[in-house]
């Protein structure tokens, strides 16, 4: 469990640092990076204007199980703290939940609310989230309820 865990964050280290080293660090529309929460391991972003597809594969809860979601994202508001500019955004997908110990697997509906900040920074474009809201499970597995939370936080490396 812990190396998988390991075996996702080395790649990320990997990843980032090649990427940068390979033509500069301009921003783009893919970003790879790190989250901590109810999907720990690494995440990945998909920008489009005021859309965004965001998908995140690692451990469920630091525990024993693989989690895997995806969700599509609108960003419906903006604000701005001392020139610094935030996106507030809502959107619906799916979670996974496969246990290593081969007990039920879980699907759940998640709905997230997210604030979201791009450092408008050409030689360091890092990406912050954090994404919250319910769930409503679909396929049951070993979970005893319904209904449940979802809460992610990471940072993101916009590549070129």
């Amino acid at each position: 469990m812990k190396k998988v865990l390991l075996a996702l964050i080395l790649v990320a280290l990997i990843v980032v640092p090649v990427t940068a080293a390979t033509g500069g660090a301009a921003k783009s529309d893919l970003a790879v990076g790190l989250n901590l929460g109810t999907n720990t391991g690494v995440g990945v972003q998909y920008r489009m204007n005021d859309f965004d597809i965001v998908g995140n594969v690692g451990l469920e809860n630091f525990g024993g199980t693989l989690a895997v979601d995806a969700a599509a994202n609108f960003a419906f508001y903006e604000f701005e703290i001392e020139k610094a500019k935030f996106d507030v955004t809502a959107g619906a997908g799916l979670a996974l939940s496969i246990p290593f110990d081969g007990s039920g697997v879980s699907l759940e509906a998640i709905i997230p609310v997210g604030l979201f900040y791009s450092m408008n920074n050409d030689d360091f474009p890092l990406d912050f989230y954090l994404r919250v809201g319910p769930t409503v499970r679909i396929i049951k597995g070993t979970k005893a309820n319904l209904i449940g939370g979802y809460g992610v936080l990471g940072a993101l490396w916009r590549f070129n």
